[in-house]
């Protein structure tokens, strides 16, 4: 099973992790969608996120931006980030499993990657 976390806003990947209200999980058993779900992230602190999201144990969280604090936070827990993603949050998903989250049309304008 894979379980992906992404922040939403609409039907889009949000802006910034840190401060989204929403965070979409979605496991996987191979192509197959078996679950998905809603999280409230209204009115938490990021210490508070942090422990809802090691809690949720998402094998990544695919995010458009995120704090160098929140993102130390998650690469201590070992949680997989993939930033600088936006767009439909249901392409943004299939993309994931077909593994195309590197084409230009989910790349956030301006972001650099590591690689």
């Amino acid at each position: 099973m894979i379980r992906i976390a992404i922040p939403i806003f609409h039907q889009r990947v949000s802006p910034v992790l840190d401060t989204c209200t929403r965070l979409l999980i979605i496991d996987y058993d191979g192509q197959a969608e078996i679950d998905r779900r809603e999280v409230s992230f209204d009115m938490y602190a990021l210490s508070e996120r942090f422990e809802i999201v090691k809690k949720l144990n998402p094998d990544a969280i695919i995010c458009c931006g995120i704090s160098e604090a929140f993102d130390r936070m998650l690469q201590t827990a070992g949680i997989k980030l993939i930033c600088g993603i936006a767009g439909d949050v249901q392409q943004v998903a299939e993309a994931f499993l077909g593994n195309r989250l590197d084409a230009p049309c989910f790349r956030m304008p301006g972001f650099k990657s590591d690689g």
